[in-house]
């Protein structure tokens, strides 16, 4: 006969048990709080981190392709705009480069423009422009001659391809114009039309010698044109009148026995504050040829009296910078280590440190 143990037998006759039911999972879409006064976007090889620079928060990220250039903005229409290259297969195959469309509130793809496909895909802040109608974006190409694709971001159509051999970065000015920087060491200035197609094409002096010291292709703009610096760190102001170009005598901040310190870095090296005229150069210590150098200074220059007024030491040192446009305005430091720092931007006085993976520049936004 077989024997149930007293164990078996309670099991059996215990009540079922009962459970307390797990709620489900709620699905809902986190959407963008409104801008803060100094938000601002880190770039890297893969996106875009958007930061509140009083705070060092995030606030979102754009997901971009692995080639892009640089982001923009339009915030009447609360849009991003990025110029992307893919290929069919991650790293080789067919090409497609496109102009993306990003909404604000989602940060979200919602409309793409194709262009030429040969678009510049260096990390350089200044190789996308949106003009400053607001309707047209400028994308610099390479192939490897210059050209310059424009696109109409509000009717979300390809609008013409202009030549511009030996002129590169691009610089807005005016209401639907813009400068580049060329070769021959002369700034170009290009005007379009209504509809973005090319109405006047004009040509400045020579105003740098492109063997003895040469402009970089990295500029800052001003309240009504664009400072350029050059290898030597000469400071030269570029603006428009109607068609024609208005470049300033060059002048140097350096005192008698700065000869030596001259501009440097891996990525963006000056930047401007528009309402107070202060410049901010990424300077080192060199001999000739060392503009690739990171800066183990940031030199701060009043632009009205053409004096320095201020140096950041930097260590490790700067290899791209942005100051925000805000009334309290914030001076941004990516360092040659990977490291991203926040200062204020008028006492100097450094505020904190982020991290942003392997970032490249900033975008003010």
């Amino acid at each position: 006969m077989r024997r149930i143990s007293l164990i078996t037998l309670s099991l059996w006759l215990m009540p079922p048990l009962t459970f307390g039911q797990i709620p489900s999972e709620e699905i809902y879409v986190e959407t963008m709080p409104d801008r803060g006064e100094n938000w601002f976007i880190g770039k890297t090889g893969n996106g875009g981190y958007i930061f509140d620079a009083t705070t060092g928060e995030m606030q979102g990220m754009l997901s971009l392709s692995r080639y892009t250039p640089a982001v923009t903005h339009y915030w009447p229409r609360r849009e991003f705009y990025a110029a992307e290259s893919y290929l069919s297969r991650g790293v080789h195959g067919d090409r497609t480069d496109i102009v993306a469309v990003y909404d604000y509130e989602n940060l979200s793809p919602i409309a793409e423009i194709e262009i030429p496909n040969y678009m510049a895909r260096l990390q350089v802040r200044n190789h996308l422009g949106l003009l400053n109608n607001g309707r047209h974006l400028a994308v610099l190409n390479m192939n490897p001659g210059h050209s310059v694709s424009i696109v109409d971001v509000e009717d979300r159509v390809f609008v013409y391809e202009a030549s511009t051999p030996g002129c590169a970065v691009l610089m807005p000015i005016a209401e639907n114009d813009f400068m580049q920087v060329c070769g021959d060491g002369t700034l170009q200035l290009i005007q379009l039309d209504i509809s973005g197609f090319e109405a006047n094409r004009t040509r400045s002096d020579v105003f740098f010698d492109v063997i003895e010291d040469a402009v970089f292709d990295r500029i800052a703009s001003s309240d009504d044109g664009w400072w350029l610096v050059t290898h030597r760190g000469v400071i030269f102001h570029a603006s428009t009148e109607d068609d024609e170009i208005i470049i300033t005598d060059g002048w140097k901040p350096h005192l008698e026995g700065e000869e030596a310190w001259q501009p440097g870095g891996r990525n963006e090296i000056i930047t401007a504050h528009h309402d107070t005229g202060l410049i901010y150069i990424a300077m080192h210590e060199g001999p000739i040829d060392t503009h690739h150098e990171p800066g183990t200074e940031i030199w701060v220059i009043d632009s009205n009296t053409q004096r320095r007024v201020g140096r950041i030491p930097m260590n490790p040192p700067a290899n791209s910078i942005l100051v925000t446009q805000e009334e309290t305005p914030k001076l941004l430091v990516a360092d040659a280590q990977g490291g991203n720092h926040i200062y204020n931007a008028l006492t100097f006085v450094k505020e904190r440190s982020i991290q942003i993976p392997d970032s490249t520049h900033f975008e003010d936004f």
